[in-house]
């Protein structure tokens, strides 16, 4: 009677899916020790959930879920992998993470979900990672981003942003955030105010802002400042400006103060001066008047230089690793 009950219930179970599957024990991915880090890897298994699958419960580990087909994370979607301590999701065709999903992932320092088709950033997008110190979402279509988002990763030092469709950062968005590398190359960001973006991050060592639409007016006084009075070894990606046509394909960095707030450095703007008239070059010029010629270096916008396409990203971040075993408790 009472093997009856037992095999009645795993029935029972097995109906109502709730059977989890130890991904290593029944050799589902390939589980291997790597330098004394256990690493999961279940690179291209199909999996559209996991739910019903289970990591080792004895040792904290890696796990690798690139190219699967996770277009959707829910709620609790990696309850059974709590021991993990980094998480690949690149190139799942990833386009929603519903709050929740990363619950229970607290010993997490290292989240990757780039290559794949994200759209936003939710305000508890990444709730339950406590512990996350590397984020890396290049190459989505990231446009929006709640200013809250990043509000409880205290510990967040390197968020990768790349190759998006951001055309601003909410203001606040680094609030209590201790970013030190930040890279926003290939997006679509025209200002970056000093007042609730920048002055939120004094720690950064490494700022990357290539291939942005910059655009070199007033506004961008302060990010010029701001860039050179951070710490001299710090690294610092070119911002070229691409707007307004005269000061297409400069440097900020060569750019001077007048440049860019030409309203605020009063002259006269010798382009908007009708040329003299032939009677008034007689009367200057006595007796004798010299024809009145065109100047051949009338003034104009410059030459655009060469076009600043997306450059090709590094896929190999070694200078901005980070310590990812959590220390036991």
């Amino acid at each position: 009677m009472l093997l009856w009950i037992v095999l009645l219930n795993a029935a029972l179970c097995v109906a109502s899916g709730n059977v989890t599957r130890d991904v290593c024990k029944e050799q589902i991915c390939s589980c291997n020790e790597i330098e004394g880090d256990l690493h999961i890897d279940c690179e291209k298994r199909s999996f559209t959930t996991l739910q019903h699958l289970t990591g080792p419960s004895s040792q904290f580990y890696h796990l690798l879920l690139h190219g699967n087909s996770l277009s959707r994370l829910f709620p609790n979607e990696f309850a059974n992998f709590y021991n993990a301590v980094s998480l690949h999701l690149e190139n799942n065709g990833l386009h929603d993470i519903v709050p929740g999903a990363f619950l229970g992932l607290q010993l997490v320092k290292r989240l990757h979900i780039n290559n794949n088709k994200i759209r936003s950033f939710r305000k508890s997008t990444f709730l339950g990672l406590d512990d996350l110190e590397y984020l890396q979402a290049d190459f989505n279509l990231l446009r929006d981003i709640d200013p809250a988002v990043f509000r409880d990763l205290n510990k967040l030092e390197v968020l990768i942003l790349n190759d998006n469709l951001i055309s601003a950062l909410p203001i606040n968005v680094f609030q209590h955030v201790p970013i030190t590398h930040l890279d926003l190359r290939g997006n679509r960001i025209k200002t970056l105010p000093y007042e609730g973006i920048l002055e939120q991050i004094p720690g950064i060592a490494e700022v990357l802002l290539e291939d942005n639409p910059w655009d070199c007016n007033c506004d961008l006084v302060s990010l010029k400042e701001w860039l050179e009075n951070i710490p001299h070894n710090a690294l610092i990606g070119r911002v070229i400006c691409e707007a307004p046509t005269r000061l297409q394909g400069s440097d900020l960095n060569e750019t001077s103060e007048a440049d860019l707030c030409p309203s605020e450095n009063p002259g006269v703007d010798t382009s908007l001066v009708a040329p003299p008239t032939q009677e008034e070059i007689s009367e200057s010029r006595g007796p004798h008047p010299t024809p009145y010629k065109p100047n051949g270096d009338a003034s104009g916008p410059p030459t655009p230089g060469g076009h600043h396409g997306a450059k090709s990203r590094s896929k190999s971040r070694e200078n901005w690793q980070l310590k990812t075993k959590p220390t036991p408790v």
